[in-house]
């Protein structure tokens, strides 16, 4: 299963924001099941990448401290036209990448 990423992107001055929904647990592994009284094991997204046509443009990197279901929204050197790409990996090594044209 791959992490959903719900993109979109708009320019303007050859500035783009860049808006993604990410649809991920983000479980920091502290939580605990009410049933079984063990904690939930840690499942959470600890690295993002974003592309402009294949150049590196945001490198980051998360932890479990982020919330379910994140949002993210960063500005980037794009033009109309330009492809961006949204790279993702948990830690447990499930990926999901998004490609959008700006707009």
């Amino acid at each position: 299963m791959s992490i959903k990423i719900r993109m979109r992107g708009k320019s303007k001055g050859g500035v783009a924001e860049i808006k993604a929904l990410i649809k991920h647990p983000m479980e920091s592994g502290v939580r605990m099941n009410k049933k079984t009284g063990k904690p939930f094991p840690p499942k959470y997204i600890d690295m993002v990448e974003v592309l402009v046509n294949g150049n590196k443009a945001v490198d980051a990197q998360w932890s479990g401290a982020v919330s379910a279901n994140p949002y993210m929204a960063v500005k980037v050197t794009a033009e109309k036209g330009d492809k961006v790409t949204v790279n993702l990996t948990d830690n447990t090594g499930e990926k999901g990448a998004q490609t959008i044209a700006v707009k």
